[in-house]
């Protein structure tokens, strides 16, 4: 049977830095935000991760085994510029990445490269306090120059900012300064948008044949109700935590809704002379964007729909809430009370690719679980090629109804760090044998779901069934 899917669709997965490589001062590293962090509840820093730095070649071998024509991994900001104000590049963190970005193309694997993923320089936080000072602006432009110009021709695609749309939510872990007032939050965002449209112009100068755009995660917003009230405090939603980041990454300005609400809260940041017509300048390539779940929205009591706006606390307490119960009485949940809906995932393609007309490529898609090997080291996680399955089969439709998309990529290729569950929650293709606070073997071990998805891209997308031998 022909597939659905055009020829160039590619098929594969993604990890990032900070939850995968490990060695976290070795060979120059610096230490970053993410090597300071101390997760609550007792999970395990990000310090060894699953030690993908030693074990490169192995873990390469395995995404190419399964098929990969596509692989993202984010870069290391530290193992560049370990403290962010080096003159020089530290050549051993080069060296790391040359050693990637090469084997991947030696296998046939695309290399996409996610610049920041929540490892910004300790020693810019400290100096600084991060993106909330312009400075740091720079420094990430000299940073982000050195990677254009070292892997021009070898690195296709790049996102500047690992959902920046998210960084707003949680000033401690994200950001790395608990302290930050939600005014200077909302500078910090708007420093990050000034960073994003930089960096978009850099990559068109330095490497001209690269493709580079925004990363957002997705979800749709639904209405806990047909009540308008309920209808209008979703929608409300929708455009504060969708489109209101992709309109300004993809169309060059801010909503007059997010401006309002902004100077609502007092929270307007400062905006200096050429800002605007900067983040008018960018014309992003295409639009990356990470789906895992949606959530139900109805308005307060008090029926001021515009409280269901998202102030950083609001949105987290309402993250928390349809997280820890199911508020959708027709979708299942994960474990950890994730909504299940991949006809969410259709919706959502469909709308992000008619409002901005870009071509999309999928980061991340998946389901979390926890997991351990049997007595035959073996992972039978039929949950997840169920999970896997659906929102693939939504996918399809949504291609067939006209989204110009470039690829799938699941989350994760490999168990990795979870970014607040530690090892607890594994999402991988690929078991790592390490317990929360035990390293154990560091052996890998193919799950079930690793033959399912090889099947899958071998039938480019046709063949879903979860008929494998294990």
């Amino acid at each position: 049977m022909a597939s659905k899917l055009p020829h160039t669709f590619m098929w594969g997965s993604s990890t990032n830095a900070q939850q995968f490589e490990g060695a976290w001062n070795e060979d120059g590293k610096g230490v970053s935000i993410s090597d300071t962090r101390i997760l609550k509840n007792g999970y395990s820093n990000f310090h060894i991760a699953s030690d993908h730095y030693h074990h490169l070649e192995e873990d390469l071998d395995l995404y190419q085994e399964m098929g990969f024509n596509i692989y993202r991994f984010s870069i290391a900001w530290t193992r560049i510029y370990p403290t962010g104000e080096e003159e020089t590049p530290n050549q051993a963190g080069l060296a790391f990445y040359d050693r990637m970005v090469d084997g991947l193309i030696k296998r046939g694997i695309t290399p996409v490269a996610t610049l920041y993923a929540y490892d910004l320089p300790q020693a810019l936080m400290d100096k600084y306090r991060g993106f909330l000072d312009r400075k740091v602006i720079d420094l990430y432009i000299k940073y982000v120059k050195t990677i254009f110009e070292h892997f021009k021709g070898r690195i296709k695609y790049y996102t500047p900012f690992n959902e920046p749309n998210l960084f707003h939510l949680d000033q401690e872990y994200i950001m790395g300064d608990p302290h930050l007032t939600d005014k200077e939050t909302w500078q910090v965002e708007h420093h990050l948008t000034l960073a994003y449209a930089r960096c978009v112009n850099a990559c068109h100068k330095i490497d001209p044949d690269a493709k580079i755009g925004p990363n957002c995660a997705t979800g749709m917003v639904y209405p806990a109700t047909c009540n308008p009230k309920d209808v209008r405090a979703a929608v409300h939603q929708m455009y504060m935590t969708n489109w209101a980041y992709l309109d300004i990454y993809c169309r060059g300005r801010y909503p007059k809704y997010f401006l309002n609400y902004l100077k609502s809260i007092d929270c307007m940041p400062d905006m200096q002379p050429g800002d605007l017509e900067l983040i008018a300048s960018v014309q992003p390539d295409l639009i990356s964007t990470t789906y895992y779940s949606t959530s139900v929205v109805k308005a307060h009591e008090d029926d001021e729909v515009l409280k269901a706006a998202p102030a950083p606390k609001e949105v987290q307490e309402a993250l928390v809430q349809y997280r820890a119960g199911n508020l959708n009485p027709y979708c299942d949940e994960t474990e950890w009370g994730w909504i299940i809906d991949p006809d969410g995932f259709y919706y959502q393609l469909m709308e992000i690719y008619h409002r901005y007309q870009l071509p999309i490529l999928i980061l991340e898609n998946g389901m979390g679980a926890t997991e351990e090997l049997d007595e035959n080291h073996k992972v039978y996680d039929d949950y997840r090629i169920e999970y896997l399955a659906r929102h693939i089969a939504c996918m399809k439709e949504a291609v067939e109804d006209g989204v110009d998309l470039l690829g799938y990529l699941t989350w994760s290729a490999t168990d990795l760090h979870s970014t607040r569950e530690g090892f607890v929650k594994r999402y991988g293709f690929i078991y790592v044998d390490r317990y929360e606070h035990t390293i154990k073997s560091m052996k890998r071990y193919p799950k079930k779901s690793f033959y399912w998805y090889k099947k899958v891209i071998a039938s480019h997308g046709e063949d879903l069934e979860n008929n494998v031998e294990y």
